[in-house]
């Protein structure tokens, strides 16, 4: 099923941001973008006016509160199809959490999450969807986060679909992974998308990331499931660790 991003919600609270990186989002009108709702505590000269001429409406919201409650509030009122956020690298915060962790756990919506990195022109969402990781296991996080990628397959490029092996495994195992991996390939070729497979062996997030680095990644995207402790613990923590460390875009599917 084709996937419509009518509305983005885009929330930025950086000292001087350049919006070059929003203005690299507008591909994603070949896929319905008709608006975005910009956060922000400024709305910098002209933006407004070059978005009109891509046909695309911008507002700003000046509410106040808790950022958080505040984003997935707004993303609700709003009946949002995605959320970008465009943050600074916070350190861990091991209790409260950061805010790309608090996003990731209470967000019902697609979510992408750009780092700023303080390094002028490290990246680029220009062509943001060319080079695709796809951090897969056998979850149900994974199979949503496969189908919202086929949904959006008229931006796609190329989808790296990546495996990690956390465990020493049987020889039956690894044949096993092979397979499984090899149809996640299978079912991007049948949807006209260029795919490779692979298998990593190691610590997951570190193991995603120097896939990203491998294959020169413009988006990691991975799925996130929370449901009780135990999860949390597991596929969270691999999820959080991912998107605050990821000097690319990462693209998080609840």
């Amino acid at each position: 099923m084709l996937v419509k991003i009518k509305k983005l919600l885009y929330i930025t609270y950086l000292k001087e941001p350049t919006y070059d990186l929003l203005e690299g989002l507008l591909d994603i009108k070949k896929i319905g973008l008709e608006e975005i709702i910009l956060m922000s505590e400024s709305l910098p000269q002209g933006l407004k006016e070059k978005l009109s001429e891509h046909g695309i409406n911008l507002k700003r919201d000046e509410g106040s509160g808790p950022l958080i409650p505040r984003i997935l509030d707004l993303a609700n009122k709003e009946n949002a199809s995605f959320i970008v956020a465009h943050l600074n690298r916070e350190k861990r915060r091991i209790f409260r959490g950061s805010t790309a962790r608090n996003l990731i756990k209470n967000t019902r919506f697609p979510l992408l999450l750009i780092h700023e990195n303080g390094e002028e022109g490290s990246f680029s969402t220009k062509g943001l969807f060319d080079n695709i990781i796809l951090a897969i296991n056998w979850s149900d996080s994974t199979q949503r986060t496969l189908l919202y990628i086929i949904g959006v397959k008229s931006l796609v490029g190329l989808i790296d679909a990546v495996y990690v092996l956390s465990e020493k495994p049987t020889v039956k195992d690894i044949k096993q992974i092979r397979d499984r991996v090899e149809e996640i390939r299978e079912i991007c070729l049948e949807e006209k998308i260029d795919a490779e497979s692979h298998i990593y062996a190691g610590k997951t997030p570190e193991e995603i990331l120097l896939a990203a680095k491998d294959y020169n990644a413009s988006l990691i995207a991975m799925g996130y499931d929370s449901k009780g402790i135990f999860k949390e613990i597991t596929s969270g923590s691999v999820c959080y660790q991912v998107a605050e460390e990821s000097p690319v875009p990462v693209l998080i599917i609840p």
